[in-house]
């Protein structure tokens, strides 16, 4: 049922459903978002980490290849040149949307999706977003 409303996509539910996940949690989620959400009912129990095999583990998402942008050229066959993200001065950041895309080319996928969705309850972000 979650996977299909997860904020980083029904994929990485589907993809490491019965695997060892922590690398890929922690890094994105609350320490105390298992205790709020995940019903008693739920839980199954301890695993023993000597019974889990490298197959049984998650692995992280490979990073992405260079974006692509096209070269200034005359002609719908325009050449594909590589496009490398640098980050603004923090000086040149005026408003929440300087940051939001500055993170939403530095972030891992699966933190973006996490946060730019509003995190738990999307409260901070509704009400930056009616701020500013």
């Amino acid at each position: 049922k979650f996977g299909k409303v997860h904020p980083g996509g029904a994929a990485l539910i589907f993809d490491n459903a019965g695997k060892e996940a922590t690398a890929i949690f922690d890094p994105i989620h609350p320490k105390d978002i298992m205790e709020k959400l995940l019903k008693p009912s739920l839980t199954m129990g301890n695993v023993d980490p000597a019974t889990i095999k490298p197959e049984h583990i998650a692995q992280p998402p490979k990073k992405e290849e260079k974006k692509k942008a096209p070269k200034k050229s005359a002609g719908p066959t325009a050449e594909v040149e590589d496009f490398v993200f640098v980050k603004p001065p923090l000086a040149a950041m005026l408003n929440c949307f300087d940051f939001e895309s500055v993170a939403r080319e530095t972030m891992e996928p699966q933190a973006w999706g996490y946060y730019s969705s509003g995190g738990d309850d999307e409260i901070t972000l509704r009400d930056n977003h009616m701020a500013f």
